[in-house]
């Protein structure tokens, strides 16, 4: 079973959650204000993560939209605190971030058709597969469409039509979870040579492996990390953070910064869950804000169970950020600029 720790021991995630911790801060001055975004909107952002992102492990992708082979930065051997400021200087950046064992990819443009269509083939297959009955007239119409696809992959408050970086994060996580019929799906689209089967048999393989940094600490997991930027629930206080390919199908996870409210309240209790004052990243209207990650279970295409497992994830001892240094500087930054004095642009994510 995938734990907070698989989800959050990297130095990815936190990264982005330090990113979307400084947001935190845009938004309450924004709501302060009265112009908080709303549930559906976008704009659910700050300084650093203002386009969103979506990272991948190279290794699933073979060519951009243009067909054209991908040339990534190599940077060999490289601390933590060093991967984290290449994944800030990532997210000023449209499109697709691509991570490699040894190097970074920026601003790749995919195409999300051929994504699209790898993901309801292999599953369209895999069902036709399973399927006991030798008479294809019989029950129901063997297809799967993206949207079922999508619908298993992300939280029931998020309805359609999805945008284009939910449906191609989506349909990317299926090289993660059934690697060797997405294999298949390139080899046969693309007519791989013996040369380019052999090499991207090798890439796809180490998207599996775990990355170390050169002082021990893992940079990233191998999954798809998708930074939105709309909230999709009131309680909510930045972009929703997706998690994807971390097991079977219809495992995903989720990060947030939630406001605790009754409902929220009510969902610790249930799970015999208790947050303490170190916990707490912020308040708002005298309700504490607290990280949260959502681990939900295997389903099957088209459904979404409501099974959970719900974490609290803590400032100081899972992410290590200082609430208090890192809350001043962005506080000041914020205030700075709706009051319209100017304040030093402190990069309050690289201070943790």
């Amino acid at each position: 079973m995938i734990t907070k720790k698989d989800i959050i021991d990297n130095e990815l995630i936190k990264e982005i959650i330090a990113i979307r911790f400084d947001t935190l801060w845009r938004m309450l001055e924004r709501d302060r204000m009265g112009f908080l975004p709303g549930v559906d909107d976008e704009g659910a952002t700050g300084r650093f993560d203002n386009k969103g992102a979506i990272f991948i492990p190279g290794g699933l992708i073979y060519q951009d939209v243009d067909e054209r082979f991908i040339r990534y930065e190599p940077y060999g051997s490289i601390t933590g605190t060093e991967f984290r400021r290449k994944i800030r200087d990532a997210m000023r950046n449209d499109n697709a971030t691509l991570l490699y064992p040894d190097g970074i990819a920026t601003s790749v443009n995919l195409d999300s058709g051929f994504f699209s269509k790898a993901a309801r083939r292999i599953f369209t297959y895999k069902k036709a597969a399973h399927r006991r009955s030798k008479k294809v007239g019989t029950g129901p119409v063997i297809e799967i469409s993206s949207d079922d696809i999508i619908k298993s992959h992300c939280p029931t408050y998020m309805k359609p039509p999805y945008g284009a970086r939910t449906r191609i994060s989506s349909c990317i996580s299926v090289g993660l979870i059934e690697p060797p019929m997405f294999f298949a799906y390139y080899k046969t689209e693309l007519n791989f040579s013996i040369k380019q089967t052999e090499r991207f048999t090798v890439d796809l393989d180490r998207t599996r492996d775990r990355v170390l940094s050169s002082d021990g600490n893992v940079l990233f997991p191998p999954y798809v990390v998708v930074c939105h930027d709309t909230r999709y629930k009131d309680n909510n206080y930045t972009g929703l953070t997706r998690i994807l390919g971390i097991g079977r199908f219809g495992e995903f996870a989720t990060f947030t910064f939630e406001s605790v409210t009754k409902q929220l309240l009510g969902e610790l209790k249930r799970r015999h869950i208790t947050f303490s004052p170190d916990d707490i990243f912020a308040e708002v209207q005298d309700l504490p804000i607290i990280g949260v990650v959502r681990i939900y279970k295997q389903t099957n295409p088209g459904k979404r169970l409501l099974k959970y497992q719900l974490c609290i994830v803590s400032p100081k001892d899972d992410v290590g950020i200082d609430v208090q240094q890192v809350g001043t500087l962005a506080r000041k930054h914020y205030q700075g600029k709706k009051t319209g004095k100017k304040t030093k642009s402190g990069d309050a994510a690289a201070t943790t």
